[in-house]
């Protein structure tokens, strides 16, 4: 590792890098994770308003109005 002063003054460490890339290959893996099952969730609303009708949807769009959203 390499100590070294940056253009404030305050002092940082160049070299062990992989602490870090492990923390952003951690962080990138749950945003994988999370972004997948968003996308299946989306799919089965989308099956159940589909399986479910037009009067259904009504409905959820009146309960929705009704709770301020």
């Amino acid at each position: 590792m390499l100590e070294q002063i940056d253009h404030r003054g305050k002092r940082f460490t160049v070299g062990d890098e992989d602490g870090v890339d492990d923390i952003a290959r951690d962080c990138c893996r749950q945003a994988e994770l999370l972004e997948r099952q968003a996308q299946r969730e989306i799919r089965e609303l989308e099956r159940a308003k589909a399986v479910a009708g037009p009067a259904v949807q009504i409905l959820m769009v009146e309960c929705n109005q009704g709770h301020g959203t």
